[in-house]
């Protein structure tokens, strides 16, 4: 780097905002940046020296799949499960005890003597 001075603005990662963005030196050791500030954001972090975070390499669904499947029978007779009953589905009405006769026709009222 070199020529550097606090308040500079300079290309970063920044964690919070998780894009490379414009960032304003705040603390220099020697000749290396320690610390900056996104401009866009305001979060005070490390210098990264442009580079975003770390990401896991990727495996496939079905791989990460047969293993956890794998992990779980290794050495297990699994019978299969019987089918479940099937739910009975009710309208809204009768979900919420409303009278099985009653129509759309206002408030109910007692009866009159």
């Amino acid at each position: 780097m070199g020529g550097e001075r606090l308040g500079d603005i300079i290309d970063d990662f920044c964690p919070r905002c998780r894009l490379l963005t414009n960032h304003s030196i705040a603390a220099i050791v020697g000749d290396d940046i320690k610390k900056v500030v996104c401009r866009t954001c305001g979060n005070t972090h490390d210098f990264r020296h442009g580079k975003g975070s770390e990401k896991k390499a990727k495996t496939s669904k079905q791989s990460a799949f047969d293993q956890v499947l794998a992990s779980v029978l290794s050495g297990k007779n699994i019978e299969p499960k019987p089918p479940a009953a099937p739910k009975i589905s009710r309208s809204l009405g009768q979900a919420r005890g409303a009278h099985p006769r009653r129509t759309g026709r206002g408030p109910l009222r007692p009866r009159s003597k």
